[in-house]
């Protein structure tokens, strides 16, 4: 290289040598940076390139540097900018989910349907060879850049992939509270100190603008929605069958959209904080005397009669804003793919979504591998369970019993068919979770600083068995996916640390102490609990 040759010919080369040494090495190093600075200037600029043609170029700092407008809101500004509505090479249909099976049949994911020719489920096929035009690194440096952003709409975790979620809805037709982008957590002394283990991680999917992860999926449904009835779909409404956290999602989207959302619960069967949400935001909400499976009967012959779009996990689309939280994961840990990934499994969409959306990252480049997947179901509701310890042979649904999982309290799922493929092409388990296991380990996560639904504590407890098995390993990264807020779920804490629940041993109860209101009465409970002399 030149700056070596210079080198050489000068005295210094002769007269001190170790000198020359020690700058021929700073002169490399110069020249390594100099060359990844013009690979980076190279890639950039043909991602830019690439950006123009497919209509997703990356939010520059410049841009992003200039104030918006005092008469702008965030749409004005990203038109400005010339981010919204961009055209798109990128696109998705509906097909038939029949994995193996060649199929013609494909349909518009501006029809209103919910099943093929056939009466399979519907899956949102992506064009995956478009996609496999830009390549990962692409992928990850576009992801990257709109993380944090408020630029519309990729500041939702969930529209920041929108290249593979929705890629052809305008943005205008977007309705998002810039949902996602969930802390994932790591429970060092939980892990440590229970589990024996290093890498243990929680992604607080609850922690969102309802309360569960189920916000992720309702802002794709409703933002098509919105797109079917701008294109003047006759659509009434929004429906559901709910156990609480999907028909909260649903009146908070159609209150922000102002369309109208229609929800059928199980009467006495979920939580008053779960209950008021639907209330609040204006719903039409109707308590039935049954359970959720009858509630998701009826409101599918409803929806048959009636033109209420039905937004139940029955419907493809929400599976697509799901799936985000696992390309989430990957990019939390600068797109590397933990080890284990357990996720609670009711309607079993879920577990279905989290493999898609970690199979997307391998497949187009962003990632090296799959993690294996762990479906946790509450033993009261296990059909999953079941299927599996039966190698898979046969499925038969069952006579869901009360849980305090009540969002996972489903005994006929309407994912089973996804579910296990998602397991089988993962190497997946699933595990099973009492009553008394669910809220003991709900009680003992607390006591680290957690605060977990019933559901997060049915996946803590497949975590539990896995460990005392030696399946996980001490220092396999694992992921817990916590799938709802653990203040919807007050009373059943309360009524766990004043030792009411029937039939449950609350072994880490921490009832308030009464003291009398003077100083030697509070100084006695303090030497006793502090063990002071």
């Amino acid at each position: 290289m030149a700056s070596s040759a210079l080198l050489r010919s000068s005295k210094l080369l002769y007269n001190d040598a170790p000198i020359l040494k020690d700058l021929e090495q700073i002169c490399c190093k110069i020249a390594k940076k100099r060359r990844r600075r013009e690979a980076i200037r190279a890639h950039l600029e043909c991602s830019l390139s690439l950006s123009a043609m497919a209509g997703t170029t990356p939010i520059s700092s410049s841009s992003n540097c200039k104030k918006r407008h005092a008469d702008e809101n965030i749409k004005d500004e990203a038109r400005r900018h010339g981010l919204l509505s961009s055209p798109t090479t990128f696109s998705a249909k509906y097909v038939p989910f029949s994995p193996g099976k060649l199929s013609k049949e494909e349909y518009s994911l501006d029809e209103v349907i919910y099943r093929s020719k056939t009466g399979a489920l519907l899956d949102v096929e992506h064009d995956m060879e478009a996609l496999k035009k830009f390549d990962g690194a692409y992928w990850r440096n576009l992801f990257d850049s709109r993380v944090g952003k408020t630029t519309w709409p990729f500041g939702s975790g969930v529209w920041s992939k929108k290249e593979w979620v929705l890629p052809e809805i305008d943005d205008d037709d977007i309705v998002s509270v810039f949902e996602g982008n969930s802390n994932l957590f790591w429970a060092e002394r939980f892990g440590k100190q229970v589990l024996n283990m290093t890498d243990l991680w929680v992604k607080h999917c609850g922690i969102s603008h309802t309360g569960s992860f189920k916000d992720l999926g309702m802002t794709v449904l409703v933002s098509q929605v919105n797109r079917l009835r701008r294109l003047g779909k006759p659509l009434l409404g929004v429906g559901c069958a709910s156990t609480g956290d999907t028909s909260a999602a649903l009146s908070a989207y159609c209150a922000a959209a102002g369309i109208p959302a229609i929800v059928f619960l199980p009467a006495n069967k979920i939580s008053i904080a779960q209950l008021v949400q639907p209330i609040a935001n204006g719903a039409l909400v109707l308590s039935m005397d049954t359970d959720f499976d009858g509630c998701m009967r009826l409101i599918r012959e409803v929806t048959a009669e009636l033109p209420i779009y039905l937004a139940n996990s029955l419907n493809s689309l929400r599976l697509e804003g799901q799936k985000t939280a696992a390309i989430e994961i990957c990019q939390q840990f600068d797109w590397e793919v933990p080890d284990w990934v357990i996720v609670p499994g009711g309607n079993l969409g879920n577990i279905y979504a989290f493999y898609k959306g970690f199979y997307m990252c391998k497949e187009l480049g962003l990632t090296q591998k799959m993690p294996r997947l762990v479906c946790a179901q509450a033993a009261n509701a296990n059909p999953l369970y079941r299927a599996y310890k039966d190698g898979w042979e046969k499925f038969k649904p069952v006579k869901a019993l009360p849980t305090f999982a009540s969002a996972i309290q489903i005994g006929d799922p309407v994912s089973i068919d996804r579910a296990i493929y998602a397991l089988q092409n993962s190497d997946g388990i699933v595990e099973e979770a009492t009553e008394e296991e669910i809220m003991n380990v709900c009680a003992q996560a607390d006591r680290f600083g957690m605060f977990t639904c019933p559901h997060t504590g049915v996946a803590l407890t497949a975590l539990q068995k896995l460990r005392d098995r030696g399946v996980i390993g001490p220092n396999d990264r694992t992921v817990v996916v916590s799938t709802a807020h653990g203040l919807k779920f007050t009373q059943s804490k309360v009524e766990y640390h004043s030792s009411e629940l029937a039939d449950i041993s609350s072994r880490f109860a921490n009832p308030p102490i009464q003291v009398a209101d003077d100083f030697g009465s509070v100084m006695d409970v303090l030497r006793q609990k502090l063990s002071l002399r």
